[in-house]
């Protein structure tokens, strides 16, 4: 029996299976096999650990009708002083701050297809469908994921944390613009734990030279490539959605985007989670599958949140080159981020549905 016979023999049992007593287990099946392919490939939860909640973690939300998760964060201590023998220290009052996270849907289109379209195919289309409704989900999660990253540090202590960085090689990686980036999060004492960027940014180690490498290195890179997934002590993350990485404010030159000056490219780092944020999932991902007379539909959705209770410990940079448009070595500026203000989401009607950006910012009292 050939390989496109046995898969016409799946698809007949499935169809089988889909009209009889069997068709919620047939759904269940699917929604787990689409839960396993979003742990692996999202970024997001490479960054931040996903914590399952249930109903009874969470709250309905004063402003809307969606359900709330009130994190709580570090209960925050004043400065100690010196003080002679006869003084007393100064009484403080503790609180502990909290923040929300909004729980939000993330759904693919209703897939349908006829009994006997589906029988005449010649290729998986079931598996094709959960396939790619797992990247759209996934891509979802980690636009959602850049977005109040975004944000968030736009509202760092002291300043906010996007820059732009002069590499002065084209707008490619250097350890320049790696070392400016790591010590945005340490000057707000907090140490980087994950550096994020594209396939393409992480390519750049292919045209660094024995000066960035050393000669060991670079012999074994020249050959095999960059291998590794860290640096400098740094766990790099790469992802290929090389789009959510494109800086839609600023060109490689530092100019306006055009044809002759691409978007430059950003790097992301974040302190370690337990100075950051949560990804937080309510039940499991789930794929739906339901037959109606002799049409059959699919539908995939989960319901999430992320949110970052520290926007110190994110830091962007966006790399760029002065020298390509004649400029002169302006190091390192503040520029726009990437998302500005709140989120909205989105609803099937088109209403939105108001979405706070997930943050809170640690001001000194």
């Amino acid at each position: 029996m050939t390989e496109l016979d046995l898969f016409k023999a799946d698809t007949e049992t499935f169809i089988k299976e889909l009209g009889g007593p069997n068709q919620a287990k047939v759904a269940d099946a699917a929604g787990l096999f689409i839960a396993q392919k979003l742990r692996e490939r999202s970024f997001a939860r490479q960054v931040l650990t996903p914590r399952q909640v249930t109903r009874y973690d969470l709250q309905v939300s004063e402003d809307h009708d969606q359900l709330i998760f009130m994190d709580e964060k570090e209960v925050p201590t004043a400065p100690s002083v010196a003080i002679n023998f006869k003084a007393e220290p100064d009484a403080s009052y503790i609180t502990t701050p909290r923040y929300p996270i909004s729980i939000f849907e993330i759904a693919s289109p209703l897939y349908a297809k006829k009994e006997i379209e589906l029988l005449a195919s010649t290729q998986p289309v079931t598996k094709i469908l959960e396939e790619n409704t797992v990247r759209d989900i996934e891509e979802v999660e980690d636009t959602y994921f850049l977005n109040y990253a975004d944000s968030a540090a736009a509202g760092a202590t002291g300043g906010t944390n996007i820059i732009n960085y002069d590499t002065q090689t084209g707008g490619a990686l250097s350890k320049g613009s790696l070392k400016v980036l790591l010590n945005q999060i340490l000057r707000n004492r907090l140490k980087g734990s994950v550096v994020l960027m594209s396939a393409i940014t992480f390519n750049d180690f292919l045209t660094m030279t024995y000066m960035d490498l050393g000669s060991d290195l670079l012999k074994e890179v020249t050959v095999e490539g960059y291998k590794y997934y860290n640096f400098g002590g740094i766990k790099l993350i790469v992802s290929i959605k090389d789009s959510l990485f494109q800086d839609p404010s600023t060109g490689v030159n530092g100019q306006t985007i055009s044809n002759s000056n691409p978007a430059a490219r950003m790097l992301y780092c974040f302190a370690d989670e337990k100075a950051l944020g949560r990804f937080l999932v309510l039940d499991q991902t789930k794929f739906g599958v339901r037959k109606i007379f002799n049409t059959i539909e699919f539908m995939g959705w989960e319901y999430i949140g992320i949110g970052f209770g520290n926007s110190n410990g994110i830091a962007r940079v966006s790399m760029i080159d002065s020298t390509l448009s004649g400029g002169s070595n302006t190091g390192c500026s503040a520029t726009q981020f990437k998302y500005a203000g709140a989120v909205g989401i989105e609803s099937a009607s088109g209403d939105t549905i108001p979405e706070a950006p997930n943050i809170v910012v640690d001001t000194q009292e």
